[in-house]
């Protein structure tokens, strides 16, 4: 028993027509000519057309396999043609038994710059609907329009309340190590004093809204983009919408509103206990006394400094809570879409806490 392979080009493309059975005996020659065909450089495609193809054994599977993934390694596509319904149940043992998929096009420099600008300008667009929708309405509270009822206390404990135990241990030991790495220059100079100042400052304007902010970007940030992606995943917004619900005052207004109210309140007691932490180290290492660390911290610390990091607090809040807002709402396909968009809320949200503190410092410092 024979087959016989009928061979014809057409530019980069060759097509064998295969007829007969294709068992153990005669696998070699279609093995054979696929061979030949792996060493064409000019070559771009192969098309083995089975439409008169009798038999197919397991040994023949076995054989096709290696002479196509010769093929697929010499960088030439090749597809099977004109299988019955029992030639493709056997050919699908094979591991790779379809065309694979055209490698992407390298594009140029200019080419990947353009559309990256063109999904950032895109991007920008759908943050300021997000901004504004929530913007427009708060402001329409004022007409009776709230948010439903309950729904601001209950992301108030998931935001704040919930996040307590972890802002107060991070505050008081970053407290500590402030009053460690600061009493380590300045005994040399004799100045142990100053730990107190150097540690009210630094916690009231600067560690203690940054902290508190990069921790909810990090938990509470993520909570929200992936829950409102999860949502948009199981078209739970679109129902909102369909049922004539706004979706901005449903889930959007009752976040920013819990948000906003908890990053400050979580600011102040962050800066009370990083200046706790700093004490413990005053007191227990440097033997200062309570009144001189008391007196020093309220000397240092002024009422503007206070109003400087909530200043900053509410600012972070809003960015924290519009990026996951944003990033969750943007969300398109399956659960990975999710996962992305956790990501991304998160490595965004606390980049631009990092730039926004620096706008603010850099301001304060110049005026």
């Amino acid at each position: 028993m024979t087959i016989e392979i009928d061979t014809s080009r057409d530019g980069g493309t060759t097509r064998l027509h295969v007829s007969g059975p294709l068992t153990v005996g005669t696998t070699p020659e279609l093995h054979e000519s696929l061979g030949q065909l792996a060493g064409q450089t000019s070559l771009e495609r192969v098309v083995v057309d089975f439409e008169d193809v009798t038999e197919i054994d397991t040994s023949a599977i076995a054989t096709l396999s290696v002479a196509i993934d010769r093929l697929r390694h010499a960088g030439i596509a090749i597809r099977a043609e004109h299988l019955s319904d029992d030639q493709r149940e056997a050919l699908d043992l094979m591991p790779r038994d379809v065309e694979p998929a055209d490698p992407p096009d390298e594009s140029g420099f200019l080419e990947s710059f353009g559309t990256t600008a063109l999904q950032v300008i895109y991007d920008l667009d759908d943050f300021y609907d997000i901004v504004t929708d929530t913007v427009f309405a708060s402001i329409e509270m004022v007409k009776g329009k709230l948010p439903p009822k309950g729904s601001v206390t209950r992301q108030s404990v998931r935001i704040g309340v919930n996040a307590l135990p972890i802002v107060a241990l991070l505050s008081f030991l970053l407290g500590m190590i402030l009053a460690f790495q600061s009493a380590y220059q300045l005994r040399q100079f004799g100045a142990n004093i100053y730990v107190a100042n150097l540690v009210g400052i630094a916690m009231v304007r600067e560690f203690g809204p940054m902290m508190t902010a990069i921790i909810l970007a990090g938990r509470s940030g993520s909570s929200m983009a992936a829950e409102l992606g999860t949502m948009q995943v199981q078209e739970e917004i679109d129902a909102l919408k369909t049922m004539g619900i706004d979706p901005t005052r449903y889930l959007l207004l009752p976040r920013m509103i819990a948000i906003t109210l908890m990053q400050p309140a979580l600011t102040l007691m962050s800066n009370f206990v990083g200046i706790a932490g700093g004490y413990a180290i005053a007191n227990l290492y440097l033997d200062l006394s309570s009144a001189i660390y008391l007196n020093k911290t309220i000397e240092a610390v002024q009422i503007g400094d206070f109003f400087h990091g909530l200043g900053k607090s509410v600012a972070f809040a809003w960015l924290i809570g519009w990026i996951a807002c944003f990033a969750g709402m943007m969300v398109r396909g399956g659960a990975s879409s999710v996962g992305r968009a956790t990501t991304r809320s998160v490595v965004i949200g606390i980049f631009m806490i990092i730039v926004t503190d620096s706008v603010f410092t850099t301001i304060a410092t110049l005026i």
